[in-house]
């Protein structure tokens, strides 16, 4: 594929990659950045399409024998790469990637008898939902639900705090989060399980999940809406102990995770 070298900071071909810390591309762009080695190598391992890679020449040479023909990899200094980033960049190689359409929630299921996904209705902090995202491949949740209100899955710190999780992991994005829940209740055997801070709910230690289980999160200052607890049929708590409230979500979701993927 060709290595084009650029020196010209207005060059129209950077402008997806400019000045990072003020803008995000937005969903309406079709395109998302990765940005650092690992990020990277996981955006082109994946089925996600590579628009086109920013590079010192270190990291231009390695990667170009892993992209397809067409696929520009843009040269340029380390300097001039901190200008276009817009802030002290260190990890010498960026990535424009392609949005692309999940299949339909009923696809994703499939046939597999034990399930765990977890349904986001409004994660709003992008290294909070990267968080999530990371323990979810970790721990092997089969997909996520993200409601509108959540933040963007593939903006370039949920990327990066997730390492990638997103390319391998099946996400919905959905204005209408009650229609996939619908589905998954009615049509697909799923119980629907609210994590809460409810002494009345059930302790985490006593669980015993279904086969087919969605686990709710919900937001960082006020947890899950009343209306989603309501959907549930099952609530599950942390017993918290000196004084202590809560933990953070995504310090919550992964303790929830690991009982329910690989313990329960």
């Amino acid at each position: 594929m060709p290595q084009l070298p650029i020196s010209d900071l207005n060059d129209p071909r950077l402008f997806p990659y400019r000045d990072l810390t003020q803008r995000n591309l937005i969903r309406q762009s079709g395109l998302f950045i990765a940005e650092g080695e690992k990020v990277v190598a996981r955006l082109i391992a994946s089925d996600f399409p590579v628009h086109s890679l920013v590079a010192v020449p270190e990291f231009a040479d390695r990667y170009a024998a892993k992209l397809p023909a067409e696929t520009p990899i843009y040269v340029v200094s380390p300097e001039f790469l901190q200008e276009v980033a817009g802030f002290q960049f260190h990890r010498g190689v960026l990535a424009c990637g392609r949005r692309r359409p999940w299949p339909s929630l009923v696809e994703l299921v499939g046939n597999e008898p034990r399930q765990t996904w977890v349904v986001c209705p409004n994660v709003q902090d992008p290294t909070n939902l990267g968080a999530i995202l990371r323990s979810c491949r970790g721990f092997g949740v089969s997909g996520v639900i993200l409601g509108n209100e959540s933040a963007d899955p593939f903006s370039r710190r949920v990327l990066r705090v997730s390492m990638g999780a997103v390319f391998q992991l099946p996400i919905i994005e959905t204005h209408h989060l009650a229609e996939p829940l619908r589905e998954l209740q009615t049509e697909l055997g799923f119980e629907l399980v609210a994590t809460v801070l409810d002494a009345a709910a059930e302790p985490l230690t006593n669980f015993v999940r279904a086969s087919r289980t969605a686990l709710f999160f919900g937001s960082e200052g006020h947890g899950l809406g009343e209306n989603w607890i309501n959907a549930c049929p099952r609530k599950v708590t942390l017993p918290m102990s000196g004084g202590c409230d809560s933990l953070n979500v995504a310090v919550a979701a992964g303790v929830f995770l690991y009982h329910f993927c690989r313990v329960s």
